[in-house]
């Protein structure tokens, strides 16, 4: 990566080079081919005419009146001497002409058999290349018609917040942001449909093990060399924050229509881990923003870190080294929700649908899970008794000095979407009981307006999908059906 590329990550794609503009024009195609190929017929075919002058009727005539009676004898033989040359060369030119009519006649009678050869040959070439135009013009117009009719489909599912066509969608966007080639081009999106909640994880620049470069002009030419202490740790820390303000804007370009309502970007690295040699997948940085937020930006003349910070962005500081964070909203990769339970938990039935049994029961499970959850770290879990008073279902003394503490953990077996209110009551309980953290599990999903107040508090959250796959990590798999838990209500 070089020096200069920081800039090219905050100038945002040109009007006519952004996806909505590839689009408009998808969509304003005619899908018109030329009705016809062009014409390529010769000229009409030219007969040459013969020479038509009847020279066997030409007569040389004397006229007698004009002669002298004393050059009669003389101008008589001189007459008939002329008339007989005369006759000597018309019959001469008769024979001549003749011939060279046989000769007319016959290039005539050979061309036109050419011509006509010609022109049979022509209109079977002719006949082929309109065949070929045929095919090639209704080849075009299905594929034009194709591509135009799927992405208007795709636009009208976009507007109507339909999943499959917001995710897709935005591949394409992503797909046409013009970043510089340093930059990984992978991503991978997830949509919340139900409360417009968009997460992509994004490939970031190992800036770390893979330093940017500046160009240094020499009498020899261009040289590259490394940044200096004080250009390290002015660069480096803004440039994966620059690049997630810039897919946040782009994103919330398109979306003219406001279908989304919060976005989160989780941009990871990976890394050959110095310590084991492994290859390694670490979030550096993780940025959750609602439209109003990103609409205000100049990304020309922002500080990207300083602009990172105010929105309360996570990242692992200066990247000396990489440090890994927590997402603040992970993706969920699939919809594990309605998938059919395998291996159930001793004591519930294997059809067990969790957002339908009881609270109690419920409230169980979970201390039961994070005491597996925490046990390896050396935590020690504190099972509180099962009671909706204290707000409370477990406790646990994490004894890491960096990420441990106290962890208070509320299990809400809902079955409709949690709202802010619960994040509130929970950071209430987390400040009563003096936690580091709070944790709150459910059967169900959270709001945009609850993600974005534990964005900015010492709270976890934990949806539906994120609990049975937390389960399925220590041997258990269920299954989660809000319909049919709401039918059994």
């Amino acid at each position: 990566m070089c020096i200069d590329d920081l800039n090219a990550i905050l100038t945002p794609n040109s009007d006519s080079s952004t996806w909505s503009a590839k689009e408009l024009e998808i969509l304003s195609r005619q899908c018109k081919y030329p009705s016809a190929p062009p014409a390529g017929n010769p000229d009409k075919f030219v007969v040459f005419p013969s020479l038509t002058a009847d020279l066997k009727k030409a007569v040389f005539e004397v006229d007698a009146a004009h002669i002298k009676k004393e050059d009669v004898t003389r101008y008589f033989l001189d007459e008939q001497s002329r008339v007989l040359t005369y006759n000597n060369h018309r019959d001469d030119l008769i024979a001549r002409t003749t011939s060279l009519n046989s000769a007319i006649e016959k290039w005539n009678k050979q061309s036109r058999i050419f011509w006509q050869s010609y022109i049979t040959e022509l209109k079977a070439m002719e006949d082929a290349e309109l065949f070929d135009f045929r095919l090639t013009s209704a080849s075009y117009t299905k594929a034009c018609e194709g591509e135009r009719n799927y992405f208007k489909r795709l636009l009208e599912g976009y507007k109507k917040g339909e999943k499959q066509c917001v995710v897709e969608r935005l591949h394409y966007l992503l797909d046409r942001v013009k970043l510089p080639n340093s930059i990984p081009r992978t991503w991978d999106i997830d949509v919340d449909e139900e409360q417009r909640i968009v997460v992509i994880e994004l490939g970031l620049p190992d800036v770390v093990h893979h330093p940017p470069f500046k160009t240094v002009m020499l009498k020899s030419g261009p040289v590259k060399k490394p940044l200096n202490q004080t250009e390290r740790k002015e660069l480096i820390p803004k440039i994966h924050p620059a690049i997630l303000l810039r897919i946040a804007y782009e994103v919330f370009r398109i979306d003219s229509e406001a279908i989304i309502k919060l976005l989160v970007l989780n941009g990871w690295v990976k890394f050959d881990d110095p310590a084991t040699g492994v290859n390694t997948k670490a979030y550096t940085a993780s940025l959750m923003v609602a439209r109003d937020q990103i609409a205000t930006l100049n990304l020309t003349k922002i500080d990207p870190l300083v602009a990172f910070d105010n929105l309360h962005g996570k990242s692992a500081g200066k990247l000396i080294e990489i440090i890994p964070i927590e997402p603040v909203l992970s993706l969920n990769r699939k919809d594990s929700r309605f998938v059919d339970a395998k291996d159930v938990l001793s004591g519930l039935g294997t059809e067990t649908n969790l957002a339908a049994m009881d609270w109690q029961d419920f409230e169980h499970l979970i201390r039961e899970l994070f005491e597996k959850e925490f046990a390896g770290r050396g935590a020690e879990v504190k099972i509180t008794q099962v009671s909706r008073d204290r707000g409370v279902d477990a406790i646990v003394f994490d004894p890491d000095p960096i990420r441990g503490g106290k962890f208070v953990i509320q299990a809400k077996r809902y079955t409709n979407t949690v709202d802010v209110s619960a994040v509130r009551d929970l950071c209430a309980v987390v400040q009563k009981e003096g936690a580091s953290r709070g944790i709150l599990v459910t059967t169900s999903t959270y709001g945009a307006d609850a993600y974005a107040f534990a964005n900015n508090e010492p709270v976890t959250l934990l949806n539906g999908a994120e609990l049975l796959g937390l389960l399925k990590k220590h041997g258990y798999t269920f299954r989660i059906n809000l319909q049919e838990a709401r039918r059994l209500v």
